[in-house]
């Protein structure tokens, strides 16, 4: 019989600790995830909601629970990982209840972005649905990629088509503790 996985440990020894004694939550879970300890109690660790996502941006991560990672693709919002969790990990009636989106998360730009050292690109602004990335033009020819949070969706559209890896996405949750 196997146990949990101690998490807290886990981040300990990987450098991921926190102020408090819970383990941060550094991962982006799936769309309509529960809080992160209601999400970990939850999840049974099974793989449906893996196998559930068609644009395979979830992942088998940490202690086997799943992550998002927008390295391969971005969020649809399809709903198919809420409908396999059949242990209620993630659940979009409790979301929209509380009137979230389906995530809780930053979206920021680098300093090796190509636009900010006078390169033209605007890859992540034309693959932006909701055009929450506008580009400022600023004296010398640089335009400034700027994000509206408020606009953002959190889909992950902007990341995949990044030359550079200049856009990063975190967890709202986690940089709150972090801080």
């Amino acid at each position: 019989m196997t146990s949990d996985p101690d998490l807290s440990r886990r981040f300990f020894l990987r450098g991921k600790v926190s102020k408090s004694s819970q383990a941060s939550p550094l991962a982006i879970r799936p769309p309509w995830a529960q809080i992160e300890s209601l999400f970990i109690e939850s999840c049974s660790r099974c793989g449906d909601c893996i196998s559930a996502c068609s644009q395979n941006i979830i992942i088998k991560g940490d202690g086997g629970f799943p992550e998002v990672s927008f390295k391969q693709g971005e969020c649809t919002f399809c709903t198919e990982c809420i409908k396999v969790c059949e242990t209620g990990a993630l659940d979009v009636v409790i979301s929209q209840q509380a009137d979230q989106n389906a995530w809780d998360l930053n979206v920021s730009i680098q300093s090796n972005c190509l636009s900010l050292n006078a390169v033209v690109c605007r890859a992540c602004g034309d693959n932006c649905e909701t055009q929450a990335i506008q580009f400022k033009l600023k004296v010398g020819g640089i335009s400034e990629p700027l994000i509206s949070q408020d606009d953002c969706t959190g889909c992950g559209a902007c990341v995949a088509v990044c030359p550079v890896d200049a856009v990063s996405i975190t967890s709202k949750l986690a940089e709150s503790i972090a801080a």
